[in-house]
């Protein structure tokens, strides 16, 4: 049940971080510098991460992180271009990494993903506070 409500607060706070990008015009955003940029794609690699370690427990039917992972590719880099392919890569070194590191579902693997949930609600928060600051 933490697990949920940690994983709730995540999407909580990425979207409200994230919410701002399709309804604001580009010019009444900030530019988004190296920091957010670099936050971004760390980003994009703690949920490769996170899923690759959801898909060692629960199989390859569970696309929780990976879903999150489409939206933030929506909301930040909807076209194909630098960013995107960097938050791509991030994803997929992740995923791959944690799916060779935790090979069995165990208390390692769950708690792997609890830190990976608690890194990208940080990533999530210092992104949010990027745009609410500027």
């Amino acid at each position: 049940m933490a697990q949920k409500v940690s994983h709730f607060c995540i999407l909580l706070v990425l979207a409200a971080c994230l919410s701002i990008g399709p309804r604001a015009s580009a010019q009444d955003l900030p530019l988004r510098n190296q920091a957010y940029l670099r936050d971004t794609v760390r980003l994009a690699g703690v949920l490769g991460s996170a899923h690759g370690v959801r898909y060692v427990c629960n199989g390859e039917d569970d696309q929780y992180w990976r879903q999150h992972m489409i939206e933030l590719l929506t909301l930040e880099a909807p076209r194909r271009g630098p960013l995107r392919e960097a938050m791509v890569e991030a994803f997929n070194n992740s995923f791959s990494d944690s799916r060779r590191r935790y090979r069995r579902c165990d208390q390692a693997t769950v708690d792997a993903e609890k830190r990976y949930a608690a890194e990208g609600r940080d990533l999530a928060d210092r992104l949010a506070r990027y745009y609410f600051e500027h």
